[in-house]
């Protein structure tokens, strides 16, 4: 809906920059800015991505073969940390489409096929219960599409608006976090 110009809400103090803001010639960089960083792509990106994975193929390893030797934080910090590299480090970038350029291996680092095609793949690829084709639309859409606002499916504010509403003291609220 367009909002007439006199009937604009007047900006705060610190969003007066907004006025004179060129959007023109900031779109004008950030494009400049994105080819310049993939044309810089290349070998050097791949052996990052392949030291990574190692890295995270030996936090599983030494999870998988320290769980069985009692209570320890080692299995625990191994295997968190295992899975929060695949998601945040390996998965993430290659589903926003990160190596499809300039990865030779275009048939599993690319954004369409990675950890999609059976069992196997998803396994080695995306090990967790989250399909990788529902994380594409969740996040790649939704997400980034809806940054910050209402729709956005990661706006913890809104995520946590009925337990912040709840009738009960705040310790019981922090008791319940964890179980969300």
């Amino acid at each position: 809906m367009c909002v007439p110009k006199d009937s604009a809400p007047k900006l705060a103090q610190t969003d007066q920059w907004i006025k004179t803001f060129d959007f023109d010639a900031f779109t004008a960089d950030m494009k400049k800015l994105g080819d310049e960083l993939e044309k810089n792509q290349g070998d050097a990106d791949v052996r990052h991505l392949n030291k990574m994975i190692m890295w995270s193929n030996m936090c599983v390893l030494v999870g998988l073969l320290t769980m069985g030797f009692g209570v320890s934080i080692i299995p625990v910090v191994a295997l968190s940390t295992f899975t929060f590299t695949r998601w945040t480090m390996i998965a993430h970038h290659t589903c926003h489409g990160g190596y499809d350029k300039c990865h030779p291996n275009k048939s599993r680092w690319n954004r369409f096929k990675f950890a999609v095609g059976g069992t196997w793949k998803r396994m080695c690829d995306w090990f967790d219960w989250m399909m990788p084709e529902a994380w594409n639309v969740e996040h790649n859409n939704r997400h980034h599409y809806c940054l910050s606002e209402i729709e956005d499916p990661d706006l913890v504010e809104n995520n946590l608006v009925d337990m912040r509403n709840l009738p009960v003291p705040t310790i019981f609220k922090w008791m319940g976090l964890p179980f969300l």
